[in-house]
């Protein structure tokens, strides 16, 4: 069996894996300028903005409104400093997203790879390199979206994170709060967790006496102001101080996300005094007469959703989009860690409590704004890698309990 250190040394191979292949596979994006012709797609749009940040400056002028789409706003900046650094060509920045993708999982083993005996936490490195491989290699990593470096950011944050307070390092912890503020600047879907997050560390924090609520104050600034730069450009560009883009600021966008079928007949909403007494936004009132009217039509739009989260939607899918029943396999496992540890009353670990966390808010804010039909898959790519955390646990567990039973059978 592989020692520790050949564990490691196996997970910075993948990350040379990753690069070779980065190198050798063939592009369907050969020249900068075949992205930026893509004038209708999410990397068309992140190569013009990040033109506009090279020649034109930082507050990416030419986007004359406060940011609306594509909504990774820092990946922009991150494309532009790839052509700051390799002239405007598409390959280094192809090369270096695969190289972000084996640190990720190098990263991810390494937070988490002590959490499970040995030859599991092999297992675990070998899976999340298969899920790399399949999930993000084959149809993402040559595209310039987001998503890609969303995931090697929250890799380095749970990273810092775990490292730095399970061995309590002050300074693993406030680069986790930045880095997280940076995450919420690449999938703004993550700005939840960040807020979600602030109580678990501050319960932490304040068993340290005064010294405990000077660091929870420098990890909160940290955090803002990793995640501030949007609301900053905005200002500074047309005085609106707005932290997440346009389109996600508003309770409106729920219109775009879950429209109200022609069946709600909306007309109630005019003779209902108890709406025009309590004074409800119209929208609101809206999607509560949906609710009651039309309860099943609501839930399942939701269900369906669900079912896309968990790898299964071929009503909607094709292709590359197709069911996966890997993905099933991971949450069927992570539902199993989840009911063995409430059925042993475990403690819950900050670690396990911080993880949880993050899938929840990551998946339950995809649920309710993810739009299918135009993303596919990829909005889930920054999630699943943590969620088969939990599983290889679970596998783990599984095997402990069964290997009383194995001796006895001997």
């Amino acid at each position: 069996m592989l020692n520790e250190t050949r564990r490691s040394i196996l997970a910075i191979c993948f990350v040379a894996v990753f690069f070779i292949l980065s190198l050798t596979r063939n592009y369907d994006f050969k020249t900068f300028e075949s992205i930026l012709n893509a004038t209708g797609d999410d990397w068309g749009i992140y190569a013009s903005h990040a033109l506009d940040i090279k020649h034109n400056g930082m507050l990416m002028p030419e986007a004359t409104t406060a940011y609306c789409s594509p909504a990774g706003f820092l990946y922009n900046y991150f494309i532009a400093l790839c052509l700051v650094i390799f002239g405007e060509r598409s390959f280094p920045i192809f090369v270096v997203q695969h190289l972000m993708l084996g640190f990720s999982i190098a990263l991810i083993y390494w937070a988490f790879r002590d959490k499970m005996r040995g030859f599991t936490g092999l297992v675990f490195l070998v899976t999340l390199f298969i899920f790399a491989l399949k999930d993000v290699y084959k149809n993402y990593a040559p595209l310039l979206l987001s998503e890609n470096l969303g995931l090697f950011l929250m890799a380095i944050f749970f990273f810092c994170f775990v490292k730095g307070f399970e061995k309590d390092k002050p300074l693993l912890q406030f680069t986790s709060a930045f880095v997280l503020g940076l995450a919420i600047l690449t999938r703004p879907n993550i700005f939840v967790y960040g807020i979600a997050l602030v109580p678990i560390v501050a319960f932490y924090y304040i068993k340290k006496g005064t010294a405990g609520y000077r660091n929870l104050l420098i990890f909160v600034v940290a955090l803002i102001a990793g995640s501030s730069f949007l609301g900053i450009r905005n200002y500074l560009l047309v005085k609106q101080f707005m932290l997440l883009p346009g389109n996600m600021m508003s309770i409106d966008g729920l219109r775009n996300f879950h429209p109200i079928p022609p069946s709600v007949d909306l007309s109630r909403v005019a003779t209902n005094l108890l709406y025009a007494k309590l004074h409800i936004d119209i929208l609101i009132v809206n999607y509560v007469e949906y609710i009651m009217q039309e309860p099943g039509l609501f839930f399942h739009f939701y269900f369906k959703k669900i079912l896309f989260c968990l790898g299964y939607l071929p009503s909607l899918l094709a292709g590359s989009q197709a069911p996966r029943l890997r993905w099933m396999i991971m949450w069927a496992g992570y539902f199993t860690y989840l009911f063995l540890h409430i059925k042993n009353r475990e403690k819950w670990e900050m670690w396990e409590i911080a993880l949880n966390l993050y899938i929840l808010c990551y998946y339950g804010t995809l649920v309710m704004t993810t739009y299918v039909h135009n993303y596919g898959y990829r909005m889930l790519l920054p999630g699943i890698f943590f969620v088969l955390v939990f599983t290889l646990i679970a596998i783990d567990r599984l095997w402990t309990m069964a290997m009383p039973v194995h001796n006895e059978a001997l």
